[in-house]
């Protein structure tokens, strides 16, 4: 209950947050993140310490802490075509999606640790984090206010470069609803969006799938965890691979390939439930994550204009997080009613259709090489 409390409360702050981030110094924002995000964790860690703890009260911090998600977590990726160059940025973005894999390959275990050694230790640590985070975010140089268009190489006005305008569309960005307007503008943009929520739908679901039927089989907890290691493993791998893809492929070729290798983890899972077969499936189904992710994330970060990028990615936020809730209970649904076989293989037919998706639309088709992201121009 406590974790549906915090993605409904996540889900009704993207959109708010989205707006807020076109319209207020980002960095202004990422410091209220950390010192709201501090503050809930000390005040938390006081109530552990003091046994206070009580389930209202853990209610109350899941609704303010998935409120705070919502609204900021988007920021920090929504500022790095400030910080860094066109040709930088799938570099920048492979480097927040190691940081997420060692998260997940790490944390578990770190956080049973020091679980251990108290059960308000690990969240006086994340305390300790996000006040750090709201120190250090005022040493960044670069202009981060919604409208300043420059990238960071742009040394004067004269080197900017014009934004390309759709035919009939608007240059005045000041509504909420802008963001979904800038969808139906560039259908283009939409295959792009589609394919990374296709393929998290299809991430979510198998490991789901997988996970409950290991569970069904009565497998010991530290066998289902190397499950999750495996996932862990393969996007920590995978993140070096970004570099090398990008500088011999286009765009859309490494997303191309990268869906064909998470296609055939996919493939191979239906067929066995062995639990360290399942671990080396997951590990080759999130190989090449990271790559497809860095590229389409850095396209799609430059396309939008930056006036306009908060609201843009609130909207993928939004139905990211409900396609994400909601696979998590089909999963369960197929499995019940389909048995794991059919389930999986359900599962790895739509990663065939994110595929072919890849393949033959323009969007990801004519996404170029990292060289020319520097002369990407925004389409509004």
């Amino acid at each position: 209950m406590v974790g549906t409390v915090f993605a409904l409360c996540e889900g009704l702050g993207t959109l708010p947050g989205g707006h807020l981030s076109d319209r207020i110094d980002r960095k202004k924002l990422m410091i209220v993140f950390g010192l709201i995000s501090a503050v809930t964790l000390c005040v938390m860690t006081s109530a552990l310490v003091a046994k206070m703890m009580s389930a209202p009260l853990l209610f109350l911090f899941a609704i303010v802490r998935g409120l705070t998600s919502g609204v900021f977590s988007n920021v920090s990726n929504i500022i790095l075509p400030q910080i860094v160059t066109g040709n930088q940025l799938v570099q920048a973005y492979s480097a927040n999606e190691s940081r997420d894999a060692c998260i997940q390959l790490f944390s578990k275990p770190l956080s049973g640790f020091l679980y251990g050694l108290g059960p308000e230790i690990p969240f006086l640590i994340s305390a300790v984090l996000y006040a750090l985070m709201s120190v250090a975010t005022p040493l960044i140089r670069s202009d981060l206010r919604p409208k300043n268009d420059a990238s960071p190489s742009d040394s004067d006005d004269s080197t900017k470069k014009t934004p390309r305008n759709h035919i009939g569309g608007s240059s005045s960005h000041s509504s909420l609803i802008e963001g979904f307007a800038w969808y139906t503008r560039w259908p283009q943009a939409v295959s792009v969006f589609s394919s990374v929520l296709l393929l998290n739908c299809v991430l979510t679901l198998m490991v789901s799938i997988v996970i409950l039927n290991q569970q069904m089989l009565n497998i010991p907890g530290w066998q289902i965890g190397l499950i999750s290691t495996g996932s862990g493993v393969g996007l920590l791998s995978g993140s070096f691979l970004t570099t090398p893809l990008a500088n011999r492929l286009t765009g859309g070729r490494t997303v191309q390939v990268s869906f064909i290798i998470i296609m055939v983890g996919c493939a191979l899972q239906p067929f066995t439930q062995n639990t360290y077969l399942l671990a080396g499936c997951m590990a080759i189904m999130n190989l090449m994550v990271v790559p497809a992710n860095s590229v389409l994330g850095a396209y799609a970060s430059l396309i939008i204009p930056n006036d306009l990028r908060g609201r843009v990615f609130s909207v993928f936020s939004l139905f990211n997080i409900t396609l994400a809730s909601l696979a998590s209970g089909i999963a369960g649904i197929m499995l019940s009613s389909l048995g794991y076989m059919i389930a999986a293989a359900t599962t790895a037919a739509i990663m065939t259709g994110t595929v072919l998706l890849a393949f033959m639309s323009n969007g990801i088709r004519e996404i170029p090489d990292k060289a020319a992201f520097s002369n990407l121009e925004p389409w509004r």
